[in-house]
């Protein structure tokens, strides 16, 4: 079956993938893991740390403290600005072709790139609220993600090749 996944200038679509990406350990682990917006977090570390650094500076036995949280503030300043490039980045991409068969999933964009995953590679098929995450076994592969309106095109594809074990619907958590 082949589809074109819809996520050219999708920004919800891609802060989740962003998420998933930067925390993927955590979802080869606990696939039933919730996903939130990467910059949202960010900007929450951030507030956290300026509080911490506020409150340390007025606590003279551990205001040495303050320049650690002063740090840490500034690293995620700087990954925060990163995300927001790389969303900018991401926005500027076109629509992606999957490909599913008997052999695996592919997903391969305009002459640009193309990645496939063999069934035997795949390790979950995760539904979010506005992804699909491919995650393989191995951290040496490449996950693939596809856009939430291709859903049905992927269970059916699913169903028809025997695959449905590898799905892991986490869209009812939105």
């Amino acid at each position: 079956m082949t589809f074109i996944s819809n996520e050219a200038s999708n920004k919800l679509y891609y802060e989740e993938i962003m998420y998933i990406s930067n925390n993927y350990y955590i979802f080869k682990k606990r696939p039933k893991t919730k996903v939130h917006s990467l910059i949202k977090v960010f900007i929450f570390y951030i507030i956290i740390l300026l509080l911490s650094t506020i409150i340390f500076l007025f606590i003279p036995q551990i205001s040495s403290l303050a320049i650690i949280t002063f740090i840490f503030i500034l690293l995620y300043i700087y990954l925060l600005i990163e995300a927001k490039y790389k969303l900018r980045e991401y926005l500027k991409h076109s629509n992606s072709k999957i490909i599913i068969d008997e052999e695996g999933i592919e997903s391969s964009c305009k002459k640009v790139m193309s990645n496939k995953l063999y069934w035997e590679s795949i390790e979950y098929i995760i539904i979010n609220k506005y992804s699909i995450s491919i995650l393989p076994k191995n951290f040496a592969s490449v996950a693939i993600f596809i856009e939430i309106n291709s859903k049905d095109e992927l269970i059916a594809s699913l169903k028809k090749y025997k695959k449905e074990d590898l799905l892991i619907d986490n869209s009812l958590k939105y």
